[in-house]
């Protein structure tokens, strides 16, 4: 899978339910998500659909636990979709509150941008956030990402990472 210096990335299984009932039933955690539904049984539902992903796929939603190397304890969870339209990765993570502040986030999304450029060069990378969401925005920031616009029907800025362009062969 994908793992970092003090952390890595594996797929979702049931023991997660817990942690994920926890932080995004927690004020400070979910404040800026959009969770159709936190509860414990839509949320063993949710890990059953997403716990075979294959990372980094073209598939359009994929879901990882993001995990201490120390104790393999769940920290957080990222959030990968894929849309062959645009061309594009769109990136979310979620970082249970007790863990926040510790630079996890950054590492975490830093690997998974690099994973992303190394085997789809050509592809952007966006992500999506409220304006309040300030923290976010400087974490996105700081990993490289241009604020391109504030899309007023999501209520969220759209901050990008360009794919180099593909190189146009001319035809003779």
């Amino acid at each position: 899978m994908l793992k970092t210096k003090r952390l890595y990335l594996r797929n979702l299984c049931h023991t997660d339910t817990d942690m994920l009932f926890n932080y995004r039933n927690d004020s400070r955690c979910n404040l800026y998500q959009r969770y159709e539904d936190t509860s414990k049984v839509y949320l063993q539902k949710f890990i059953q659909n997403y716990s075979l992903c294959t990372f980094l796929s073209r598939e359009e939603e994929q879901h990882y636990a993001i995990v201490c190397i120390t104790n393999s304890e769940m920290i957080g969870d990222i959030s990968v979709f894929f849309s062959e339209n645009d061309n594009c990765f769109t990136l979310g993570i979620t970082i249970a509150p007790q863990f926040q502040m510790q630079g996890y986030a950054y590492e975490s999304l830093r690997e998974v941008i690099a994973q992303i450029q190394n085997h789809y060069p050509s592809v952007d990378i966006v992500a999506l956030i409220e304006k309040e969401n300030i923290k976010s925005i400087n974490l996105f920031k700081k990993l490289g990402f241009i604020e391109e616009c504030y899309a007023e029907s999501i209520q969220s800025y759209v901050f990008t990472i360009y794919g180099v362009p593909v190189r146009q062969i001319p035809i003779c």
